[in-house]
């Protein structure tokens, strides 16, 4: 959210202007138009800042000299930018035992959470009633899945064959964090035949499995708990954990 809160002299919009920019350059509202909705716009969508933060233009013959927008309206205007990081987008693909405690929890901690599974009994709102739910053949994906860089996906369908074909739709496109539950065995698997097919080293490196942090998990809540944490800290901006010795 892109909002002016002081504007001084002759400016295209006055303080209360406001403007939504998502993550893939839509914009609803106007701070303005011109050049200095451009650069706020990339900007935005170059840094992504992940705490609010104030910039200032000068819309003067000097400002454009020092690189500031080419607009000469001779006012100056200060902008108020806010991650809306509330509505970042989870997509749980599997909707079993462990993707029910994943969503709940997930949605508790400001996840926007779509469940899409192939299997209609596990698709259901009683058992995802906080989230959105989708039956649908995992092939579909593209057509269900906002793919986007502010976009988080945790695969953990009932079949390896399906985890795998998902990682490889979800590999053809942008996001924050790409997850695959399963053990160290499966994740060097997963691994091989990706490589086997003709993804790269850099690729794969987007590919977190196991996903979760390791705290001993068993149960589908603990295993839920882990990968929230994990999912918290890529958000936060955090780095991994370092292991004890």
């Amino acid at each position: 959210m892109i909002t002016v809160t002081a504007a001084e002299g002759s400016t295209p919009r006055k303080a209360g202007a406001k403007m939504l920019v998502t993550a893939d350059g839509r914009t609803w509202d106007t701070i303005g138009g011109g050049d200095i909705e451009r650069m706020v716009i990339e900007h935005v969508l170059n840094t992504q800042p992940p705490d609010t933060s104030v910039v200032r233009y000068t819309l003067t013959d000097k400002g454009v000299a020092a690189g500031g927008p080419d607009m000469t309206c001779g006012g100056t205007m200060e902008l108020l930018i806010e991650p809306l990081t509330a509505n970042l987008h989870l997509y749980i693909l599997g909707g079993g035992h462990c993707g029910i405690d994943l969503s709940q929890l997930a949605a508790r901690t400001g996840f926007a959470v779509t469940v899409i599974d192939n299997r209609a009994e596990w698709a259901s709102r009683e058992k995802h009633p906080a989230a959105r739910v989708i039956c649908a053949p995992y092939d579909e994906l593209e057509h269900h899945v906002r793919f986007a860089p502010d976009c988080y996906v945790v695969i953990m369908t009932h079949n390896h064959e399906h985890d795998e074909a998902a990682t490889r739709i979800c590999l053809q496109h942008e996001t924050r964090f790409l997850g695959v539950i399963g053990s160290k065995n499966k994740a060097r698997t997963l691994k091989n035949k990706l490589a086997q097919v003709g993804f790269t080293a850099t690729d794969i490196a987007r590919v977190t499995c196991p996903v979760g942090y390791e705290i001993g998990s068993h149960t589908p809540a603990e295993i839920a708990v882990s990968i929230v944490a994990q999912l918290i800290a890529v958000r936060n901006g955090q780095p991994e954990p370092v292991p004890s010795s």
